[in-house]
């Protein structure tokens, strides 16, 4: 029987793609549901001829970016967290809806709710929906539960503060051994998003500061967490409205203007935005799109392969390759784009699978694996992990232009392959399967393959956890996972045996339930120096989390004693490392050296590991030797990071320290890296001073500064210490920060600036000695507006459009004006063209017709901004006469042929 239904498909999609002159369009998730009086709660209510009965079924299979349609009728609120559900927004949910073109009668359509709370009257009215709120039959336990989730729901729309997990709550949130640094709510975020999707981060190497990287449905926020407990947003760049966005980072060192670059690249699915990119190089203050003319309209995921995920520099010395996941061009298979010229990726011709890629990750293999089973013969090969629904691939890519695939492993039971991570020994590999636990019913389950042999994985272990709760994604650092288990929230294995992973800690940012729905938490990253983790939420926003499950290590917590070394060329650098706060049993850690602005040829190293004993508690060390090149080249830096640790112990925060090498006799010096900032009064809100050590990091050191000159007033127009000392110990080189936050005092006034000095060196002498603060004041500077509307549509003709640009807004404030144009297909009538919203009637066409329409969006003070939107009118159908012969057209029997194939192959979500 299995083999017919495979051969049936198999001949069902043949004829569908060699049928000519056929049209399909597809969209990820982002479908109807159907929900009527008389439906039955079985299958996936998409079909809505055969809707279901309840909005309770409908919400439990509805995915991210779905639409659930209710029809007339009475419908009971039997679950609490369904309540929870209704007005959280993830998932559009409307009332009075009817499911095709037939007018039957002039009754109106009439969807009524009981069991709801009336205080939720008017907000389900603007959706549709009736409230019968009769508290007579509401139980009063349900009461009280839908009371604290509606509660909660309010709270998490707004910012939370710091707060430790206490008896296993930090601020309402469900947690264990992990506590709540920051929140921040949809509304604190200056777009005003109403979802959230993947994040990601790095560490700017010019300053040392963190940063979160967040996406929205509106755009991408870039967040400074140096301080996790105040996250500041430093800019919102604004994009289509999408429920899909990906982000990944690299950074760089710049020979000529002696400075890190940083850029970020966004990918957005559901939408035409295609592959932007955004220039980090403004921080600590400011962000910038940069024009770039991208060869795709969208893509699901990006990954950045041979770059480090706390910095996103190069792993080798060689350029980056961006791996461009499920894109619209090429059937969704992987492209590569080469980043030499980083503000421009350019596709590299040759650089693509073989069929649809969901996600990836890569690695370097170093050891004997690079010979005996990789292509490419180097000192090092390139591993890419293809996650491609199916399968999982392996590739080796270390010539981009030219990947050969080592090896295709399906595996029993698998609903969707959709991404993994490896761990630091690259010896194993952790698989999520995004769908078993939603069609199988499962717990939440995560695999474990062996990559001993690349060419043939093999399964070696699974965990499952307590809930039906949805594994998304996850990453390893050291021998803790840390994963975005959606509607869990973060969860954190102990993976010091990967075959038999360990949970020991959580955040729930989604405390209303644990189903197995496509809510909570979206994405993760743990990749800071400071240990900080980065949560994104699709329903309540972005967070900051501490881990302290490591801190419970019998083993010990192994780190780094200080977070700087250096020495001269010629001489050794010895970077001390401790275990603390336990010492049971034997602990094995591995190091690796990140060629920052030093190269391989400076230094030589002869231990790979370091060893600790039972009850040993000592110091160890990782010694470096330095070569004399004889060659002036200023002072170089290499990063040194514990990895891998074995054993009962865990990696501590300090897990990535900074040597500096100096060329012999040179004297160190310090100066303002950069020798000015203008900050607004209302926007960042704070003016940072970065100073740098140059020439050498032997010896110590000390400056002092002091505020010289200027019209700005301190503790009116900024607040911050007006003089002190920075102070260097000896090997230290890492950048210092001297803040001062910017006071909106509401007065209109002209710009005012400050002077900071160095004098007074100690040690070292003084480069660069001035810095010019400039805060733009009164109102602040005038920002330009940001143009947003929905996503592109794909409807048929005879239906009324709705073109939303409600999103749209303004940084200031300000109220803004709208127009809507047409820029390209049969003239249509808009409807409110002066207005946020427009409208038009979808006209007959005899193809599938692409309009596109343009939003402007003007400010008081005539700054404007622009954006387009695409909808396809599907070709009429006119249905033939009865007495015709007509077989219909080769479109419809091409629909039919698919109806054919869904029904034997249900219907599977790539998000």
């Amino acid at each position: 029987m299995k083999f017919l239904i495979k051969k049936l498909e198999f001949i069902l999609y043949i004829m569908c793609f060699l049928l000519p002159n056929t049209s399909f369009a597809h969209g990820d998730g982002e479908q109807s549901l159907f929900v009527a009086a008389s439906g039955e709660d079985n299958g996936n209510c998409t079909d809505a001829e055969n809707p279901c009965g309840s909005i309770g079924y409908a919400l439990s299979r509805a995915a991210k970016g779905d639409e659930i349609r209710v029809s007339s009728g009475v419908y009971p609120i039997d679950k609490a967290e369904d309540i929870f559900h209704l007005i959280g927004g993830a998932i559009n949910v409307r009332g009075g809806q009817v499911f095709d073109n037939k007018i039957t009668d002039n009754k109106p359509i009439t969807s009524i709710l009981t069991g709801v709370p009336f205080q939720y009257r008017d907000f389900l009215k603007n959706k549709g929906f009736t409230i019968v709120a009769d508290q007579k039959s509401l139980e009063t336990e349900r009461i009280a539960t839908a009371e604290k989730f509606l509660e909660l729901h309010k709270s998490l729309m707004s910012s939370i503060p710091a707060t430790p997990c206490v008896d296993g709550e930090a601020a309402g949130l469900p947690c264990d051994n992990v506590n709540l640094l920051s929140h921040v709510g949809f509304v604190d975020i200056s777009s005003n998003p109403s979802e959230g999707n993947d994040i990601w981060g790095f560490v700017d190497l010019n300053t040392g500061r963190e940063y979160a990287i967040a996406g929205f449905n509106l755009g991408t926020a870039i967040f400074d967490v140096t301080d996790a407990t105040n996250p500041r947003e430093i800019g919102f760049i604004n994009g289509q409205d999408a429920v899909w966005r990906d982000v990944k980072v690299y950074q760089f060192f710049d020979d000529n203007t002696e400075h890190w670059k940083a850029y970020a690249y966004i990918t957005t699915d559901g939408s035409t935005d295609g592959l932007f990119v955004i220039d980090l190089t403004g921080l600590p203050h400011s962000v910038q799109r940069i024009s770039y003319l991208s060869d795709i309209t969208s893509a699901h995921n990006i990954y950045a392969a041979n770059t480090d995920y706390s910095t996103g520099i190069s792993l080798t010395g060689d350029i980056p390759t961006l791996i461009i996941a499920g894109s619209s061009a090429g059937n969704g298979r992987y492209r590569s784009y080469s980043l030499d010229n980083p503000e421009a990726p350019d596709f590299i011709p040759g650089g693509t699978g073989s069929g649809y890629m969901h996600d990836a990750s890569s690695l370097i293999i170093r050891d004997s694996r690079k010979d005996t089973q990789c292509v490419s013969t180097g000192p090092y090969c390139e591993i890419l992990l293809d996650f491609n629904e199916n399968m999982i691939e392996i590739w080796d890519v270390t010539e981009p232009e030219a990947p050969v695939q080592l090896s295709q492993t399906p595996y029993s039971g698998a609903e969707y392959i959709h991404s993994g991570w490896w761990s630091e020994d690259k010896q194993f590999l952790f698989v999520h399967d995004e769908l078993d636990e939603y069609y199988l019913g499962l717990p939440t389950t995560l695999r474990t393959f062996s990559m001993a042999d690349l060419a043939n994985p093999a399964l070696v272990g699974t965990w499952e956890g307590s809930t039906n709760a949805i594994d998304h994604n996850g990453f390893v650092r050291g021998n803790r996972y840390y994963m975005s288990n959606y509607t869990r929230g973060l969860t954190i294995l102990n993976i010091a045996d990967p075959t038999a992973p360990e949970a020991v800690g959580r955040l729930d940012t989604y405390p209303v339930s644990d189903n197995g729905s496509f809510n909570g938490a979206w994405g993760a990253y743990p990749f800071f120096h400071s240990g900080n983790i980065a949560i994104s939420d699709i329903n309540s926003g972005f967070y900051m989390a501490e881990d302290l499950t490591r801190g419970t290590a019998v083993g010990g917590l192994i780190s780094f004693d200080m977070s700087s070394y250096g020495a001269e060329e010629g001489q050794p650098i010895s970077l001390t490392v401790k275990r603390e706060l336990g010492n049971s049993g034997p602990v094995t850690v591995d190091y690796e050296i990140l060629h920052a602005t030093a190269d391989g040829e400076d230094y030589s190293t002869t231990n790979a590991s370091l060893s600790w004993t039972d009850g040993d508690n000592s110091i160890q060390t990782i010694d470096i030797s330095t070569m004399d090149d004889g060659i002036s080249e200023g002072m170089e830096r290499l990063l040194v990071r514990l990895i891998s640790p074995d054993g009962e112990g865990a990696l501590g925060n300090l897990n990535t320290a900074s040597a500096y090498i100096s060329d012999p006799g040179t004297s160190p010096s310090v100066g303002f890296l950069f020798p000015n900032a203008d900050v607004t009064e209302r926007y960042f809100g704070a003016i940072i001073a970065v100073v740098k050590r140059s020439g050498s990091a032997v010896g110590n050191a000390s400056v002092d500064y002091s505020i010289t000159g200027g019209d700005a007033i301190p503790d009116s127009d900024f607040e911050g210490s007006a003089s002190g000392t920075i102070t260097w110990a000896d090997g230290d080189a890492n950048p210092k920060i001297i803040q001062f936050e910017v006071i909106d005092d509401g007065i209109t006034e002209s710009n005012e600036t400050f002077i900071l000095t160095l004098d007074n060196p100690i040690g070292i002498t003084i480069s660069e000695s001035t810095f010019a603060a400039t805060i733009l004041d009164g109102d602040g500077a005038n920002l330009a507006p940001n143009a947003l509307v929905g996503s592109s549509q794909t409807v048929p003709s005879g239906n009324e459009v709705t073109l939303d640009g409600s999103q749209s807004n303004d940084p200031n404030g300000d109220t803004l004006t709208y127009e809507w144009i047409q820029t390209s297909g049969p003239n249509v009538i808009l409807n409110n063209a002066n207005t946020s919203t427009a409208t038009f009637t979808a006209p007959s066409v005899s193809s599938d017709t692409m309009f596109q329409f343009q939003l402007t969006v003007d400010d008081p003070s005539g700054l404007t901004d622009s954006v387009t939107t695409t909808i396809t009118v599907l070709k009429s159908i006119i249905t033939p006469e009865p007495e015709s012969s007509g077989g219909g057209s080769l479109g419809m029997v091409s629909l039919l042929l698919l109806a054919g194939l869904f029904k034997l192959k249900r219907r599977k979500y790539r998000i």
